[in-house]
């Protein structure tokens, strides 16, 4: 009967937060919007007073070479108070020609106040405001405001924190959560908050790579709102003409954030939260890593702790904004467990190491090599076991599984590079990058004298780090001092001996120009050396983890409470660094889709061009009521002679197009536009689309019955293991 009760109230807790959330909205009563108030803050010119004589085709707003707004699509409201004795207009116009509707708005002759609302049909770079007078003698521009669309940042804030606490309270009623559990998610939680501290504010600052990775999340968000599942190409990349970001750079794990915008959130919300959901999801992974090889609940609360505010990953996160990599790092300490579960543990684990390994193919493709080097140098320290224990076939099954996982997106990727598209120009030398042996033991980079070529090395932490310094060596003690032999210290040893070598790698001491010669260049993709740091942030947390462990002898909770006093502040100077950097996109604005990169492009492509969005025709051929939504555009063609219609995209391999659903021929225009090849007489309605190609829906299907596969056998298990329990009870 009790155990019905609190069913039933559990039952009703979710079911009351449900409908707040639902009623929060639908009654939108937290959403927000931004307001620009001071428009000459943002470098638009109204000059001294905004009093003077007018000459007929003065436009007064021009942005005075100021950075402009850059705004995302959606509907804004204009708000101004204007006195003019004549009629006049305000004009909107952007640098990089978004479509405006509409784009002017008469102001009648003795008007002083007016709103109008306008619409960006996409991302707009360096909006400007333009007052054009055209009669009477004078005109005074005494406000003007702008107004963003509504998002729903607050709603989704509130939809999380009833979920949490829904999921904690289940949690708790189900005797889940035990008083020693408790504490421990109090002080990981911690962990997380304090890591996390750059992500609470309204802003995404500009870190190295932030700009390349917005345009990638914005991208992707455009290709599911076109329709696209899994997405391939997106409309918003250069300044509409598209990208193949997502084949070359797995974004997976960004369809969530890109989904919040979709629903409404701002870029800046979901990119933070994103940043949230990451070191969250990087804490429970290296807390289950640890406690299964270690078996010590303590252990994997310290080996949580320092991972979570290890000095690499937070530089990942909030000096790199390197979204692949940080996402990479989540699944790290998996794929440590389930080689090490391989090839010294259970070899009948092996679906951990293949589900791991397909995560981090899907987040990183450079992660995803480093972790092959370490698999390779694992399986051939201990060929000899692997061979007589006969752990080869569990091995290869794990390989097989992430393959299989992966074929959806590996299908596309090979296709396009065997076409030559790839980021062959992003190749760099590592010996140019390797960082100094001393700078792997600062406390903060700040700017000092080092060994290395790349002098801006020195402008960010690339370190190890103290606590995960103290950590490695407390387990090395721990070994040393054991009167006995025993299997987990010698793990502790293997993992900070395999970490201390990955931190060598990155170090100007290792011979990258004889590793580059024995490649052939092949190594110049790894580009920065000082990447093998992820795998000394993880190795030397597990290790670590296990030698505080020991040292506390019975007081895990003192020493876990030591160990993350240690690590947050060690970590607060590059986290402090983080959130006052002065460099930001502020709430309700976006990043400019006029990349001036050319990588994952078809060789020749130039980005200048990209800002004439016009459609070119050669021939005799009209073109008329053109649509482009995304990457699909749709128009009325009539062709009096063969002709060719040049449209505003690149032209990747898989679009097609049919007149009146009669394919058409395509081909590459100037600077790779896509063009439509028409014969004479050809006379419909023309509809561009990105298709893809029907091999990989093969591919697409090889996966997914993998992955349906892999979660029956899970339930299965669960349900197995829930009824031996059951059975011994």
């Amino acid at each position: 009967m009790r155990q019905r009760k609190n069913g039933a109230l559990i039952a009703g807790i979710w079911a009351v937060c449900a409908v707040l959330v639902a009623l929060v909205f639908w009654t939108g009563v937290l959403d927000r919007q931004k307001t620009w108030e001071d428009m000459p803050y943002l470098l638009m010119d109204f000059g001294e007073g905004l009093q003077r004589d007018a000459q007929a085709g003065d436009a007064y707003g021009a942005m005075n070479g100021g950075p402009g707004l850059d705004l995302p699509a959606g509907t804004y409201r204009l708000k101004w108070a204007i006195e003019g004795d004549g009629g006049n207009r305000l004009v909107i116009t952007t640098q990089n020609d978004a479509p405006v509707t509409p784009a002017e708005i008469p102001l009648a002759a003795g008007e002083t106040q007016g709103e109008a609302m306008f619409t960006l049909e996409m991302a707009a770079q360096g909006v400007d405001i333009l007052v054009m007078f055209e009669g009477g003698t004078r005109i005074d521009v005494a406000d003007m405001r702008l107004y963003s669309p509504e998002y729903r940042d607050h709603a989704f804030t509130f939809a999380l924190l009833a979920l949490a606490l829904c999921a904690l309270v289940t949690a708790n009623r189900r005797g889940w959560l035990t008083p020693a559990r408790r504490g421990r998610l109090i002080l990981i939680g911690l962990a997380v908050l304090i890591a996390s501290g750059p992500a609470l504010k309204d802003t995404v600052c500009i870190g190295h790579d932030t700009t390349f990775h917005l345009v990638r999340l914005c991208n992707l968000a455009d290709g599911l709102r076109s329709g696209q599942f899994p997405v391939r190409i997106g409309g918003f990349s250069y300044n509409g003409y598209g990208a193949i970001t997502s084949v070359f750079y797995p974004d997976i794990f960004l369809y969530g954030p890109a989904l919040l915008m979709n629903l409404g959130a701002s870029m800046q919300y979901a990119v933070n939260v994103f940043f949230i959901a990451v070191s969250a999801a990087s804490a429970l992974a290296m807390y289950t890593a640890a406690k299964w090889m270690f078996g010590d609940a303590w252990a994997a609360v310290l080996s949580s702790i320092l991972y979570t505010l290890s000095i690499y990953r937070i530089s990942d996160v909030f000096t790199r904004y390197a979204f692949g990599e940080m996402t990479a790092m989540v699944f790290l300490p998996l794929f440590l467990l389930g080689l090490y579960e391989v090839v010294l543990g259970d070899r009948r684990r092996w679906m951990t190491l293949g589900v791991s390994a397909a995560c981090i193919a899907l987040s990183h493709m450079l992660s995803t090599l480093i972790c092959a080097l370490a698999a390779a140098g694992m399986c051939a320290l201990f060929i000899v076991r692997i061979v007589r224990e006969r752990r080869l076939g569990s091995i290869l099954k794990a390989a097989v599984l992430a393959l299989a996982l992966c074929a959806f997106q590996l299908a596309p990727f090979l296709m396009y590079s065997m076409q030559g598209i790839g980021a062959q120009e992003l190749a760099k030398d590592p010996a140019f990058y390797a960082i100094s042996p001393a700078q792997l033991l600062l406390l903060g980079a700040g700017e000092l004298s080092i060994d290395p070529k790349d002098r801006t090395l020195s402008t960010f932490a690339l370190e190890i780090g103290l606590p995960l310094l103290l950590g490695a060596a407390l387990a090395l003690y721990a070994a040393a001092t054991a009167e006995r032999r025993d299997d987990k210290n010698r793990l502790a040893v293997l993992l900070t001996a395999a970490g201390t070598a990955f931190a060598f790698m990155a170090t100007t001491l290792f011979p990258w120009g004889h590793v580059r010669v024995l490649t052939r260049g092949l190594s110049d993709y790894l580009q920065f050396p000082w990447r093998f740091l992820m795998m000394t942030a993880a190795l030397f947390a597990l290790s670590g983890g296990h030698g505080c462990a020991r040292l506390a002898r019975g007081h895990g909770e003192q020493m876990a409470a030591a160990v993350l006093a240690v690590a947050a502040l060690c970590a607060l100077p590059t986290l402090t660094d983080e959130t006052r950097n002065p460099n930001y996109i502020a709430f309700g604005e976006t990043v400019s889709p006029n990349l001036q990169y050319t990588e994952y492009t078809i060789p020749g492509t130039r980005t200048e061009p990209t800002l004439d969005r016009s459609v070119l025709l050669d021939g005799s051929v009209s073109v008329t009521d053109c649509r482009k939504e995304s990457t699909t555009i749709t128009a009325q063609v009539d062709a009096g002679t063969d002709a060719a219609v040049s449209l505003p995209l690149f032209g990747y391999d898989g679009y097609r197009a049919t007149v009146d659903r009669r394919e058409m021929e395509l081909g590459l225009g100037e600077n790779n536009r896509l063009t439509v090849y028409l014969s004479a007489g050809t006379r419909g309605e023309l509809r561009v689309w990105f298709a893809g190609k029907a091999s990989w829906r093969i591919a697409e299907a090889v996966s997914l019955l993998t992955l349906l596969g892999l979660l029956v056998w899970t339930a299965r298990a669960t349900a197995k293991r829930r009824r031996e329990g059951r059975a011994a009870r």
